[in-house]
């Protein structure tokens, strides 16, 4: 009997089709070059497309470097999430993007100060 059900149980598992599940996000798998569009935190869009890059720290997270380093930033991978602080205009900002199975990212960002919740960032591999 027990060799019986442990062969029914082995042809279930061989007929059932098996789905690949990607492997998880890591700080590893962002590093490229990326190319940005999005919106102001007035809801404004971007004048156009921006470059983007991202490359490992020496202490394991994520730099991140927009527009050839103009604005600088620094990220981690958190579940399906990368956490992003950076500085510009003089102001903090924050930011939470979430990591689509196709490798881009898209989420949202709040710059300390700005009275808007509208700024919003697409971010596409090369």
């Amino acid at each position: 009997m027990k060799s019986f059900l442990a062969s029914a149980f082995l042809s279930v598992v061989l007929i059932v089709p098996s789905f690949a599940q990607s492997a998880p996000p890591t700080n590893v798998s962002l590093i490229g070059n990326y190319v940005v569009t999005g919106t102001e935190t007035n809801g404004k869009p971007y004048d156009g497309s921006g470059p983007l890059a991202i490359t490992m720290d020496k202490n394991g997270a994520l730099e991140l470097k927009w527009d050839g380093g103009k604005y600088t930033g620094i990220g981690q991978v958190v579940g399906d999430k990368l956490v992003v602080a950076s500085f510009a205009d003089g102001r903090v900002i924050i930011g939470i993007m979430e990591i689509k199975p196709d490798g881009s990212l898209q989420g949202k960002y709040w710059k300390r100060t700005d009275p808007g919740t509208g700024g919003s960032e697409t971010w596409i591999k090369k």
